[in-house]
């Protein structure tokens, strides 16, 4: 009789769907989380012997025991006094909120929109993260619940959507799966902000799919400020078509372990994307950015900036690609990432990159890292400030080129926390 080994990743994929399973998972497609589980079989649990994953340990999580969800009810609020169309889940499950379903407009949770809206999620038939990632592949095969926003053709929201996703304290994992379709000549203006419990220590493995179609304009804020010790690994795939226009600005608060991975294909001729971030791990905390761009048809646009500090013993990571495929002409394709190390132990590791297979094209992309400006501290001391002042003033304009591109009321809270985290308030 054959002895069957079970590894250590195939035991935390099986108690990881067992939780889920528990929780309550989401059925969007059996089709696509069948294909989710037959990844999961062939794909490798990522080890720092993989590139993508050479300072992004993981080894640990193979130990993770998913805990039962609490799942509070009363969850407060973000942007307490802003109008917006909000969404609120927790844990993986829709805890509350407006739910639209007129006019081919629906705004409201996927497992609804499985029921209401069926033939309209074709977007998550494709799942470039699932086919190449572990944990994009375990997220694929045991979904849960996440927002869902279907915008017709011609049509825009009154209101930003303000879509907020909180983890809950104890070993708790969530799988949210969140789903966008911008029209033909569509706009939509979303918010998608994660919270965790200063209690947890459990894993948010999201991922997150969205389609903007010609002429259609997609603008996406992320606000990731979480408490506690948990894992967070969030998986953005965004697919362009013609003349579209697409842009997301990440902004980390703050995180104990969070990895961002990003990936734009623009499937179309003169598209057009932004993509900004800006990221400061302080303690003992790790931030990760990876990023990738194809530009699959000609005449495309992209712009990416993304800007960190590094405090403390913190670690920052940036991997930021451009692809630019072959016939793929007149690519405008532009990469920057400027860090600060503020901690004499603090890391900083940047890999900036460019894969180009077409001949006219204008690319380039840049990295760099280092400290404060002393000159400049002198000067704006010798004018009276005191140290934590100055400091602060440095660092809002050092990130200023990022976070002045959010909305007024983010800018203000993210950089709220930001000197509350430094001691510089």
């Amino acid at each position: 009789m054959m002895e069957t080994t079970v590894t250590p990743a195939t035991a935390l994929a099986e108690r990881v769907a067992e939780a889920v399973n528990q929780a309550g998972s989401c059925s969007v497609l059996d089709a696509r989380q069948s294909l989710g589980k037959a990844a999961l079989e062939s794909l490798e649990y990522p080890t720092t012997r993989n590139e993508r994953w050479k300072y992004t340990r993981v080894a640990k999580l193979r130990d993770l025991r998913p805990a039962s969800a609490s799942s509070p009810s009363n969850i407060p609020p973000v942007l307490a006094d802003f109008n917006a169309h909000r969404l609120t889940f927790v844990d993986g499950q829709f805890q509350g909120g407006e739910v639209v379903n007129e006019s081919g407009v629906f705004i409201g949770p996927l497992s609804k929109a499985s029921q209401l809206q069926d033939d309209r999620l074709k977007a998550l038939d494709q799942d470039y993260f699932a086919d190449n990632e572990w944990f994009a592949a375990l997220q694929a095969a045991a979904p849960q619940d996440g927002a869902c926003i279907l915008i017709p053709d011609g049509q825009r929201t009154e209101r930003p959507i303000l879509v907020h996703h909180h983890l809950t304290a104890g070993d708790v994992v969530a799988q949210p799966q969140h789903v966008m379709v911008v029209g033909e000549n569509a706009h939509a203006e979303v918010i998608l902000w994660t919270t965790c419990d200063d209690q947890a220590t459990g894993l948010m493995n999201g991922a997150l799919t969205a389609d903007v179609a010609k002429h259609g304009h997609l603008s996406l804020e992320i606000v990731q400020d979480e408490q506690g010790s948990s894992h967070h690994i969030a998986h953005q795939q965004f697919r362009q078509a013609e003349s579209s226009r697409l842009t997301v600005r990440t902004a980390t608060a703050r995180a104990h372990w969070l990895r961002n991975d990003l990936h734009i294909h623009q499937g179309g001729q003169h598209g057009h994307s932004t993509f900004h971030g800006c990221y400061l791990p302080s303690g003992n905390t790790f931030v990760d950015h990876h990023t990738r761009i194809d530009h699959a048809e000609p005449d495309g646009h992209s712009d990416e900036l993304y800007k960190g500090l590094a405090a403390d013993t913190a670690t920052a990571v940036f991997n930021g690609k451009i692809m630019v495929h072959k016939d793929a002409q007149r690519i405008e394709a532009y990469q920057r990432n400027a860090n600060l190390l503020l901690g004499e132990r603090s890391g900083v590791y940047s890999k900036p990159e460019l894969e180009i297979y077409a001949d006219d094209v204008r690319c380039s992309h840049g990295c760099t890292i280092g400290q404060f400006d002393a000159e400049a501290l002198f000067y704006l001391r010798s004018r009276g400030m005191t140290e934590t002042k100055a400091r602060n003033l440095m660092v809002q304009a050092f990130l200023s080129e990022v976070l002045d591109g959010f909305r007024p009321e983010i800018q203000q809270h993210v950089e709220q926390v930001y000197a509350e985290r430094l001691g510089w308030n």
